[in-house]
């Protein structure tokens, strides 16, 4: 926990959440094929898997159904929100991998980036809304004070005020 002290950004890594046997609409996001129009028993399926006999098989990495989920993942540059030393908890900003209960390693960043956090984004909003309200308040404070206080005349109106009484 003290490790993570003076950190901004961590990198959790955990094995994700399983979800079995998947088609490829949902483990490659595949459109499908249509509904009507002479489709029969292939809407939910990929297509073709090849070419013709020239190449004769099907290449390594096709992206076919098959199993999905529980692999060992890494989300880099979570933002640390807040530190809990008394409890030794790590408040997270982001999608932290893996289920309920799993076990997550948090490790410092890999990557060095120079990002406003959440927390100073917050704190520059409040310091110039704060800023905003006291020169309204200046403003309505000088405004008040110039419709009580007894008009003053400029030096130009004066001058030509005086010419007109000479003449």
């Amino acid at each position: 926990m003290e490790l993570f002290k003076d950190q901004k950004y961590v990198d959790i890594t955990a094995k994700t959440i399983g979800k079995g046997f998947a088609g490829v609409m949902k483990r490659h996001n595949f459109s499908g094929n249509r509904a009507s129009h002479g489709v029969s028993v292939t809407h939910r399926s990929h297509g073709s898997t090849g070419q013709n006999q020239d190449p004769g098989k099907v290449f390594k990495g096709k992206k076919m159904a098959g199993h999905m989920g529980n692999k060992v993942r890494t989300i880099q540059n979570l933002e640390i929100i807040k530190s809990d030393l008394e409890n030794n908890l790590i408040f997270v900003k982001g999608s932290v991998p893996g289920s309920k209960n799993s076990l997550v390693l948090i490790q410092k960043n890999v990557k060095k980036i120079i990002r406003t956090t959440t927390l100073e984004k917050n704190s520059k909003i409040k310091t110039e809304v704060i800023k905003k309200t006291e020169n309204k308040l200046d403003t309505t404070k000088t405004n008040n004070q110039q419709k009580n206080s007894p008009k003053t005349e400029n030096k130009k109106t004066t001058e030509k005020k005086e010419e007109k009484d000479k003449k």
